[in-house]
């Protein structure tokens, strides 16, 4: 009778411990929640997840760093213009969220990108830095059309 306490012990923690590791980290959902809005053409809800002093870096065209410049102002008010004008533009392209990892405050994605102007999906690379629930950086790593 003592043996299937054991055993049912033994599966409740085996049950616990898969349901921690599937679960999604705080920092992973505010990612996704930033990728919606842009799916959702809210820009509103877009920049309300990014921080006031938020950046976003784009890779330099010659391959040769990590990163390139930031391409999305130093402050709120450059940062919302700039994405005002981004959501503004048609076509307005998807971005799906094929796989993601998080460690502490560092998320990165792999990413499905459609919809642009020349028709071509690109899978893309992309580090989100999220602090107190805000996106803080965004390091737009490598991309790749197919």
């Amino acid at each position: 009778m003592k043996h299937w306490r054991w055993w049912l012990i033994a599966v409740l923690l085996a049950v616990s411990w898969l349901a921690l590791a599937q679960a999604e980290s705080a920092q992973e959902a505010v990612v996704r929640r930033y990728v919606q809005a842009w799916n959702d053409d809210d820009v509103e809800a877009f920049l309300a997840l990014a921080s006031h002093d938020a950046r976003t870096y784009r890779r330099d065209r010659d391959d040769e760093g990590l990163v390139g410049a930031s391409i999305a102002g130093a402050n709120a008010g450059e940062r919302a213009r700039f994405y005002r004008g981004a959501f503004a533009k048609r076509p307005h392209v998807r971005v799906d969220i094929v796989q993601m990892q998080a460690v502490d405050d560092i998320v990165m994605s792999r990413e499905r990108v459609s919809g642009g102007a020349d028709g071509k999906v690109a899978d893309e690379l992309t580090v989100y830095q999220v602090r107190d629930r805000k996106i803080c950086n965004v390091w737009h790593v490598k991309r790749r059309s197919r």
